[in-house]
C-alpha cells in the first residue's frame, strides 16, 4: 500500500512539472515585455530632435552624468544644406534623462562634440536702423532686422538770398529736398559759421529761419548748409549775400573839421523797457557826424523805425520810438539817410523787453 502511494505521487509530481515547462516555453515573450533599459539611451556626440517640434534646431548630448541621471546637452542648428550641424555658443544645460529620453526620441546622427562648431552670429552695420522684432521659441531665437539709410537733404535755393550786417534777416523760403524735424542751419564762410534761429520745419522741401549777422561779419557770398539730426547736411555754395550795412559818407563843409565816417560809438541807455503809459520811447547814442544822418531804427528779430531823429550836434542824437507790441529782444541801432540807407551801426545792442 505505501508502495502503491508512492508511485502515484510521483506520476502527479512528474506531470505538474511538464505543464510548468510547457506553459514557459509557450509564452517566450511574457519575460521580456517588462525588462526595462538600465542605461542611459543616448551617448556623447548624439544629435536628437523632437519629432513634433517644427523648429529647426536639435540637441546636442555632451555626456551623460550617472550620478545626477542627467545629460548635458546644447542646442544645435542646421547647416544650408539641411544637415546638422552647429552651435551659436558655448553654453550648456543639464536636464533629466527621462525628459531628455520622453521628448527627444529622433536620433538624427552620432558623431563627436568637438566636431561640431561654434559660430558666432554677427549683423553687418547699416546706416539706419528702422525697426527690429526678436521672435523665441523653445528651441532657438531668430532675429529679424529691417534696415534703410536716410536719404540726405539737399539744398536748391533761399529767400531772401541776401542781408546787410547787423541787420536780423528772416528767411521766407529755404528751398530743397530730404529736410527733417530738427535740421539746423548755418551761414559758412572761410571757416566763420552764423546758426540760424528760430529753425522751423514747413516739410520735408521747406525750412524757415532768421539769421542775426553780426556789424563785423565778412562781406560777400556764403554758403547755405543744413544738417539733419542723422548728421548728414548738403552745402549750398555761394547762396546767401552779405552786404555792408555801414556806408562811408563824404562830409560837405559844413563838417570839415569833423569829417571822417558817421559812427555809433555808445548806446547810452542799453535796456527800453516798454510800458508805462509813454507815448514813446527815446534811444540816445553818442558818436561822430551824427547830424549827417536824417533818422533811426532798430534792427533785430523786426526792424522798427523811429517816428523822429533829432540830432543837436555831431556827436549826439536821440531816436523816439513806438514799439509794437512783442517786439521784444536783442536790437542793434542804426542811424539812415533820408533814403533808409545806413549810414552807421551800433558795435553794441540794446534789449527791449
Amino acid at each position: 500500500m505505501s508502495v502503491a502511494v508512492l508511485l502515484i505521487f510521483g506520476v502527479f509530481f512528474a506531470g505538474c512539472s511538464d505543464n510548468s515547462a510547457t506553459t514557459a516555453s509557450a509564452n517566450p515573450t511574457d519575460a521580456s515585455a517588462v525588462t526595462t533599459t538600465a542605461g542611459p539611451l543616448y551617448s556623447a556626440g548624439d544629435i536628437v530632435k523632437n519629432p513634433k517640434s517644427t523648429s529647426g534646431a536639435a540637441l546636442l548630448i555632451i555626456k551623460y552624468d550617472a550620478a545626477s541621471d542627467m545629460y548635458e546637452r546644447a542646442y544645435v542648428y542646421p547647416n544650408p544644406d539641411g544637415s546638422f550641424g552647429y552651435r551659436i555658443d558655448s553654453k550648456t544645460d543639464l536636464t533629466g534623462r527621462s525628459v531628455i529620453e520622453k521628448v527627444y526620441t529622433t536620433k538624427v546622427k552620432s558623431t563627436t562634440v568637438s566636431a561640431i562648431p561654434i559660430r558666432t552670429l554677427t549683423i553687418a552695420p547699416t546706416a539706419t536702423i528702422l525697426s527690429a522684432s526678436t521672435t523665441a521659441s523653445t528651441d532657438t531665437t531668430t532675429v529679424t532686422t529691417t534696415a534703410t539709410t536716410a536719404l540726405a537733404p539737399r539744398v536748391k535755393g533761399i529767400s531772401p538770398d541776401k542781408g546787410l550786417t547787423g541787420t536780423t534777416v528772416t528767411i521766407t523760403n529755404l528751398d530743397g529736398q530730404n529736410f527733417v524735424s530738427g535740421a539746423k542751419v548755418s551761414l559758412l564762410k572761410a571757416g566763420t559759421k552764423i546758426n540760424a534761429t528760430d529753425v522751423s520745419f514747413g516739410s520735408s522741401i521747406l525750412l524757415t529761419c532768421k539769421f542775426a549777422i553780426p556789424a563785423d561779419a565778412t562781406t560777400g557770398y556764403w554758403d547755405v548748409v543744413v544738417t539733419n539730426p542723422d548728421g548728414q547736411s548738403h552745402q549750398y555754395q555761394n547762396g546767401f549775400l552779405v552786404q555792408q550795412g555801414t556806408a562811408t559818407m563824404t562830409t560837405t563843409t559844413t563838417y570839415t573839421a569833423s569829417s571822417g565816417l558817421v559812427k555809433i560809438t555808445q548806446v547810452q541807455d542799453p535796456l527800453l523797457v516798454t510800458g508805462g503809459g509813454e507815448a514813446y520811447k527815446t534811444v540816445s547814442i553818442l558818436g561822430t557826424n551824427l547830424t549827417a544822418a536824417s533818422g533811426m531804427k532798430l534792427t533785430g528779430p523786426n526792424t522798427i523805425t523811429a517816428s523822429t531823429y533829432t540830432s543837436s550836434s555831431s556827436t549826439t542824437a536821440i531816436g523816439y520810438f513806438m514799439i509794437p507790441a512783442g517786439n521784444l529782444g536783442a536790437y542793434y541801432v542804426n542811424v539812415v539817410d533820408s533814403s533808409g540807407n545806413i549810414l552807421a551801426t551800433s558795435t553794441s545792442t540794446l534789449t527791449v523787453q
